[in-house]
């Protein structure tokens, strides 16, 4: 079975376990610079920057070696390990890393982050991208157009909603060629007949609109109230298949296109 190396800071010396000096000075540096601040990488970059070795057999540091440094309750002497570390010093350090970590929660998914690749400035066309910073509300996005600059806020429900309205009436186009009523007919041959020879205006007029009721009136019933009833409902795989891009203004007009 192989020797399994010292921790860092360490070695043993007739039997017992030693601190090696020139480690520990590294070590109380490290607890030193997390005290100030920096992150576990910027530390490993600092240390492998000056070229100080973590082991002989793995040189280079990284930020999971200076985590576990951190984290590791020997460095205040414990299981044999004499103290490199008060234990004020290294009970200050987890403070210090769990005040750190303590407002990171896992996140969960934002289904308009799905939509990213889609969206486009409805001024010029460029695509438009996430703006980060503080007190943003978690649940709108906030969009800066990479052409012309033009900035738009929308709420994720809004959005979601508008484009699932939007895919609904497209299908529901789709689910069938327009078929005109005799009633179309008819008066479609009036208000040609009408046009050849306008005489009377006002009849004509009045006919163009009972033409376009009865048009109206032929298009395919609306989709199921089920989609209306749930109007985030998005089918994803349906926006891959049909949807080309969205754009939105700085008004919030969506308008999808589709492919």
């Amino acid at each position: 079975m192989s020797k399994r190396r010292m921790l860092y800071g360490y070695y043993i010396q007739q039997g017992e376990i030693a601190i090696v000096e020139t480690e520990a000075i590294i070590v109380r540096r490290v607890f030193s610079l997390c005290i100030g601040g920096l992150s576990y990488q910027k530390i490993s970059d600092l240390l492998n920057a000056e070229k100080i070795p973590y082991s002989q057999e793995m040189p280079v540091w990284n930020k999971h070696k200076v985590k576990r440094l951190l984290e590791n309750p020997r460095y205040m002497g414990q299981d044999g390990y004499p103290a490199i570390i008060d234990r004020v010093g290294f009970q200050e350090t987890q403070s210090h890393i769990h005040e750190k970590t303590a407002g990171y929660a896992p996140r969960t998914e934002r289904p308009v982050l799905r939509l990213k690749g889609y969206l486009h400035c409805a001024k010029c066309g460029a695509p438009l991208r996430r703006i980060a910073g503080k007190n943003r509300r978690a649940d709108t996005l906030y969009l800066k157009c990479g052409g012309c600059g033009a900035m738009a806020t929308i709420p994720d429900d809004t959005l979601l909603s508008e484009i699932a309205r939007q895919v609904t009436e497209h299908d529901t186009a789709d689910r069938g060629p327009y078929q005109p009523s005799e009633e179309v007919v008819r008066l479609t041959n009036a208000i040609n007949r009408g046009l050849e020879h306008p005489d009377h205006p006002e009849e004509l007029v009045s006919l163009i609109l009972q033409g376009a009721a009865a048009r109206y009136d032929c298009c395919p019933a609306a989709i199921p109230s089920e989609r209306e009833n749930h109007p985030l409902d998005v089918d994803w795989n349906r926006i891959r298949q049909v949807v080309s891009h969205i754009t939105i203004s700085a008004e919030n007009m969506v308008a999808v296109t589709f492919r």
